[in-house]
């Protein structure tokens, strides 16, 4: 048997293939590998990643926590907080970064109305209407309250024309997603449209709103005024004709009704005389709708002549044949009741009066007296009073009709001239008593607002001024640092400077008797606030005053503005006090103000009026010369030390919005709390199963 041995055979390992590139790079030959490139140094992976792919990673990383999460209604707590102080940018980096990026919250419609509230109520129109459309793009639908809120931020936009196409947008895509409109939308819409300038949408709005039989209300008709005021050239005329519907729609008027036509009277005119004809008929064709009865046949009696004896004489015998048949029943204070005109001590002593009579010439001077104490209730300002001789002595009456009241006298009204001025104006709807009266029968008691805008529509004296004072005190109405500051305004505009300082007296009066009877109520002291400051500036004629008055800003720690200083650059110039201007140019430099392009014009035009005079060989000869010449120095000097180019640089409305505001020693105080937290377990209800 043979064997066989095995012997190994050696094998010849060959060395790769080298391969040598352009960088002088040596590869090695790999069959699993296509192309050169295989054999490169590794690079780390995180070089090869894009940004999106980096974010994409932290974003599945870095995942929150349960208990890192809030519930909807706490975020909103913490927006409301922010909210409270004004702080804009922070409240909106709740949402775009707290609850969205960080904790991963899917936020709610909720979330949203809020934040576009808070953006419609300052006017940061593109920001509201940018959360608008992130709200849609999270497939949340919009609510009533966001299309409201949308509105009001076309109405708060600092450019007209921007809020104007932006809420016509609006309205278009709520025609084309068919919304319904609810009534506080309607009201935004009117709003929004009248404050742009588009009063003819806003009518029609009103009129789809009755062809859908949506009853117009108060607040409606408010709005409708409210859109009255964009129209400075008409806007009264508007007004009163909406007004004019508003009795024949038997709508109640409130007293944001009252405010808002005196707001129209003082910003708005009546228009063209023909604009006042056609107001006037219109009127007169709602008239005979408004009337009742027994005022259709005082208006019959008011349209004749009452200047002339035979009308007199048939009014009297119309008195006496009324007398009879009523003395025939026995029922004197039945007659004065129907009248509704007289109080129970007026209807004894008259019936005391009757009683008393002895033949028919007394009946008929009773009778007649009657009469004209019945013409005093109906009349502001009666047109004729009886005396004892029984002659007829003319008086002061009103020639004015009143077109707020619901019975017009129009028989007096002999022509038509256009009204401009606001004391004019106010006249045509009562003046100071009949607006006050008007107010009365509507049950509606004034409030120091009301008193604040009626002021400057007063006549320029301090006997009105007074008087107003006098109707406010006998109603129980305490002024206000605003109506006084306004008094002071009101004074120093028609150049009564010391009565406008006497009312620094009245304040401090005023003050100390507040003090004294309420000590414990604040909200009714007196306190002087840098408002009052501002309108005392335009009586400051002289440096001194002007010292005075800084001086005395800063014993009462109150920071000078612009505004002040600028009030007081221009008593300077127009008095062309060089030494005045100088003082304020320097005030502007130590309290480092920035300054405004009204300060700014205000110089120019007192440096060109210089010059001109200057050229002049006849202003040479005077020390104006000297002066000038010094003032110019100081002028160009104050240009760059004051950096004017830059400080007119005007900033963008909406720039504090989107920046964190700076922080300050009154911005320390502000804390926002943290809600807390809740954990909720898990729990699941497991039925009771007894073991066998």
């Amino acid at each position: 048997m043979s064997t066989s041995v095995i012997i190994p055979v050696k094998h010849k390992f060959t060395k790769p293939e080298q391969y040598k590139a352009d960088h002088k790079l040596i590869y090695i030959e790999d069959p699993d590998q296509f192309g050169t490139l295989a054999g490169r140094p590794k690079i780390p992976e995180d070089t090869l990643d894009d940004e999106g792919d980096i974010i994409e990673q932290q974003y599945l990383e870095n995942r929150p926590l349960q208990s890192q999460k809030l519930t909807i209604r706490q975020y909103a707590d913490i927006i409301k907080q922010y909210l409270k102080h004004k702080r804009i940018k922070e409240a909106i980096d709740v949402l775009e970064i707290r609850m969205l990026k960080e904790d991963r919250v899917k936020p709610q419609n909720y979330i949203y109305n809020i934040l576009i509230g808070a953006c419609a109520e300052v006017g940061y129109t593109k920001k509201a209407f940018k959360l608008f459309n992130d709200m849609k793009k999270r497939a949340l639908k919009p609510t009533g309250d966001t299309y409201t809120c949308l509105f009001e931020a076309c109405t708060n936009s600092p450019w007209i024309t921007d809020g104007l196409n932006r809420a016509k947008n609006l309205r278009e895509l709520m025609i084309e997603k068919a919304i319904e409109p609810n009534l506080t939308n309607y009201n935004a819409m009117i709003k929004a449209f009248g404050r742009c300038g588009d009063i003819t949408t806003a009518f029609k709005i009103v009129d789809e709103m009755v062809s859908k039989k949506i009853k117009i209300r108060i607040h409606t008709l408010n709005h409708l005024l409210h859109a009255c005021i964009s129209d400075k050239d008409s806007g009264l005329r508007h007004a009163l004709i909406v007004w004019r519907k508003m009795l024949r729609l038997r709508e109640k008027p409130n007293i944001y009704s009252f405010n808002l036509m005196l707001k129209c009277v003082k910003e708005c005119n009546l228009g063209h005389k023909e604009d006042i004809e056609e107001l006037l008929q219109i009127i007169q064709e709602q008239f005979p709708k408004v009337l009742n009865k027994p005022q259709m046949e005082l208006l019959q009696i008011e349209s004749t002549d009452t200047n002339s004896t035979e009308a007199l004489k048939s009014e009297k015998q119309s008195d006496s044949k009324a007398f009879t048949d009523k003395q025939n029943q026995q029922n004197t204070k039945g007659l004065l009741t129907e009248i509704n005109t007289y109080t129970s001590t007026d209807i004894n002593q008259v019936d005391n009066e009757l009683h008393g009579s002895k033949n028919s010439e007394q009946l008929d001077e009773i009778l007649l007296s009657i009469n004209s104490r019945y013409e005093l209730r109906i009349q502001p300002k009666p047109d004729f009073t009886i005396v004892e001789n029984s002659k007829l002595v003319k008086t002061e009456e009103r020639t004015v009709p009143n077109l707020l009241s619901k019975t017009i006298k129009m028989n007096k009204v002999l022509a038509v001239q256009e009204i401009h001025s606001v004391q004019d104006k106010f006249t045509i709807i009562g003046g100071q008593e009949d607006f006050l009266k008007e107010m009365e029968t509507y049950s509606v008691k004034p409030d120091i607002k009301i008193f604040t805008q009626m002021l400057p529509l007063i006549d320029e004296s301090t006997e009105a001024e007074i008087k107003l004072l006098e109707v406010m005190k006998s109603q129980d109405i305490k002024a206000d640092i605003n109506f006084y500051n306004m008094l002071i305004k009101k004074r120093c505009l028609r150049l009564d400077y010391k009565a406008a300082f006497a009312v620094m007296d009245i304040i401090e009066q005023e003050s100390k008797y507040r003090k004294k009877k309420y000590p414990m109520k604040k909200k009714i002291a007196l306190k002087i606030n840098i408002m009052t400051y501002g309108v005392l500036a335009m009586a400051c004629k002289t440096k001194e005053d002007a010292e005075k008055l800084l001086n005395e800003m800063k014993e009462k720690q109150l920071k000078v503005n612009i505004e002040i200083v600028g009030t007081l650059l221009r008593q300077g110039t127009a008095h062309n006090q060089f030494d005045y201007v100088t003082y304020i140019m320097n005030t502007v430099v130590q309290e480092n103000l920035k300054v405004n392009d009204v300060f700014v014009k205000h110089l120019e035009a007192f440096n060109n009026k210089c010059a001109k005079k200057h050229e002049n060989k006849e202003q040479n000869k005077s020390n104006l010369l000297e002066k000038y010449r010094k003032f110019l120095t100081t002028y160009n000097n104050w240009l760059k030390e004051a950096n004017v180019e830059h400080a007119l640089q005007s900033d963008h409305p909406w720039q504090q919005f989107r920046e964190k505001p700076p922080e300050t020693v009154q911005r320390h105080n502000i804390e926002i709390v943290e809600p807390k937290r809740f954990y909720k377990r898990n729990r699941k209800y497991v039925p009771y199963a007894p073991r066998v």
